[in-house]
Formats: C-alpha cells, structure tokens, sequence
C-alpha cells in the first residue's frame, strides 16, 4: 500500500553560528514536527528512513522521513476532529512495524503495508503509556496509569503542571504485556506508586527498565529493572546520599546494559556523573561531568560519548577513562523546554555518526539532523560558571 500522501522535501542545511558544523533542518511545515523521543529506536529500512509525528492540516499523524532525499510520507489517515494519536514511534524490527493509540484502543501497523491491526483495549479508569516493542519482537509492553483527573487538574506536558500532586497521591499503576500475535495480556506488574517511562531492553525480549515519576529527589527509587518472565522488579542504582538525583535512564545499543545520569547534592553546586551497569546492576562504571545548570536530556550508545541538551547547545562529552571531556557545543538548539515534547531530546543514530533533535527555534517545532564531527577536541568548548 502507498503512503496516504507524499511530500517533497523540506530539508535545508546551514552553519551551525557557534561550532560551524552543517545542520540539516528536516523538517520545515508550519505546524509541529518532533523525532522519536531518545530512548526510542524508529529507524527503518535499513536505517534509510526514520520515523515522526507532525501536526499538518489540523491533525497529528504518523510521518517518515527517507534521510538521503528528505521525501516524506505519510503512514495514518487521522480525522481532523478528535483526539491526537499518540505513538512512541518504537520499530518493531521483527515484524517491520510500529504501534500507536487512538480513542482507547492500541492498534499495529505495518510498515510495508500500512495495514493496521487492534491489539489492545485500555480498561477504564486508566490512562494509556507507551506500546513499544520487546527486543524479541514478540510483544508490546506499556503503562497503565490510574485515572486522577477528577482529583488532580493536571498538564504535564505545559511545564509539568499536577507533577507534584500525582506523585503524591500514589495512583493504582501496572505494566501490561500484550503479545502482537494473539493479543492475549498479561499483566506484569502493579503497584501503588507512579509508574513511568516503560522502556525495554533493545535486543532482550525478557528486560525492560520503569522508572518511580516524580520529583527525583523525592521519590523512594528511581530506576527499576523487571524481568517480564519472572515478574520481579530490582532496584538500579539505589540512592547513596540525601537528596542525590539518579535518572534519565536509556538502553545502550547491545540492549544488556543501561545508562544514566547522577547529579549530587554537593554545597552550592552539584556534582554530576555519567553512569552504566549491566542489567542487574554489576560491572557498573560512574565517571564525573561538568553539570550545566537547567534541564537536560542524555543519550548515549555506549560508554564513550554523551550527548546533552542543557541550555540552548546540544554539546558532547567524551569518556577519558577516568572522566568525561567537555562539555563542547556540537551546534546550538536555540530551543524552548516550555512543552514537554518539543524538547530536544538529542538522539545518536546507532552508527554513532548523527545525532538527531527537536528544536522550536524556527517558531514551530522541527526536526534537526547533524554529523558529529570526528575530531571533538576541535569543537568550541561550553564555559560553566561554578
């Protein structure tokens, strides 16, 4: 089946004002466009294209992007009226496809095909999270989340209103396990406690990683591995000292180990750490960072390279052994934090090449693509003020 429409490319380059790099601007329609958040793999056909989201003629619908050209295509057909479609934009890349929600149901399609399947109905009283991939390709695991909206006058997505309030209240949350070729679910794991950020391991069909949502400081244990075969749940890199923040947790690309950041209470300021361990927590390795003040994001696909989004630069870290270089600017965001999804949310291909991010600098969100560059001590360095 052929994409519902097809788009010439909007892809533009320039100099990056700060580093000088080329910057590619993928995207470039007068509506919002944002890339698979960082902890979710949407590339595709052999990494030749990638998928998006874009809210185009008054609807949010399912885009990719073939990279080398910058034609896009669109996968769903969404009525203008009713509710966004929300999809991870996680690729299933046994079955060549990918999963979205719509109006309470949790549907497949097929990437070749763009035939779509139901696979779930979300129960009410519950918001739906998630429908990303096991590593096995065999099923979609996902987030239940009790329904406070009568209690709770919430927005997380406009500068985390009600974030407090639904961590406080401690809402009925289970992970589900839906299997993509009888539909049959399981229900693996539930608690009384905010449950989030539900991502499985990129090649173990068995692992995934939750997190404990709510403010970092405060929640009793951030980072959690659940074996889904089991059903047990270890904690990850438990807290060490009062008030130390452990988060932004992600799979590194063989899938067996996760990364993540630490920031410490130390005096006025606060000492920061990259960090991984395999998935039961051995063999872990912590290397200190200049922490940039402000919100950010971390990616990596391994140990050596880090990619941050603090401040207005997306900037690289480089792993010394001991501790990480940098921070050094590859190219300038520009970007707004003031909607959660149109943060920039740095991604690196899995080549290590690219890295990919969102970006508000034009007026509306777009996506931004970027080399980056092979000699890092050659990148303009980040000055922090201590």
């Amino acid at each position: 089946m052929k994409p519902y429409s097809v788009y010439p490319p909007e892809r533009k380059s320039f100099q990056d004002r700060i580093s000088g790099v080329t910057v590619y601007q993928l995207t470039g329609y007068k509506g919002h466009s944002e890339h698979p958040y960082f902890t979710d793999d949407g590339w595709y056909d052999n990494d030749r294209r990638m998928l998006f989201v874009s809210d185009r003629d008054n609807v949010r619908n399912l885009y990719s992007i073939e990279i080398e050209s910058g034609e896009l295509s669109r996968l769903t057909d969404m009525p203008a009226v009713g509710p966004n479609i929300a999809c991870p934009m996680h690729v299933n890349h046994v079955l060549n496809e990918t999963y979205y929600h719509y109006r309470g149901c949790v549907y497949a399609i097929n990437l070749d095909t763009l035939e779509t399947r139901p696979l779930y109905i979300v129960p009410r009283g519950f918001n739906f999270g998630g429908a990303r991939p096991t590593g096995d390709g065999k099923y979609v695991v996902a987030g239940l989340t009790e329904d406070l909206s009568a209690s709770v006058k919430a927005n997380l997505t406009a500068g985390y209103i009600g974030f407090e309030e639904i961590f406080a209240a401690k809402p009925d949350c289970r992970i589900v396990r839906i299997n993509v070729q009888d539909n049959t679910v399981d229900e693996v794991w539930q608690e009384k406690c905010w449950v989030g950020h539900i991502n499985p391991s990129l090649t173990r069909g068995n692992l995934l990683t939750f997190c404990h949502e709510g403010p970092w400081g405060l929640v009793d244990h951030r980072i959690w591995v659940l074996d889904l075969d089991t059903g047990k749940a270890l904690k990850f890199r438990e807290r060490r000292v009062e008030k130390e923040m452990v988060g932004h947790e992600y799979w590194f690309a063989d899938g067996i180990h996760v990364g993540y950041q630490v920031h410490r209470p130390a005096g006025d300021n606060s000492d920061s750490f990259f960090g991984f361990a395999l998935y039961d927590g051995t063999g872990e390795v912590e290397a200190p960072a200049v922490r940039v003040p402000g919100p950010d994001h971390v990616h990596s696909i391994g140990f050596d390279f880090v990619v941050s989004d603090t401040g207005k630069s997306i900037k690289g870290y480089k792993y010394n052994g001991k501790s990480f270089d940098g921070p050094r600017i590859i190219t300038m965001h520009d970007g707004s934090f003031d909607w959660g999804a149109h943060h920039p949310h740095p991604s690196i291909t899995r080549d290590g090449k690219h890295v990919v991010y969102n970006s508000t600098a034009a007026g509306y969100c777009n996506i931004y693509m970027t080399a980056i560059p092979e000699d890092f001590y050659a990148l303009p360095e980040l000055k922090v003020d201590k």
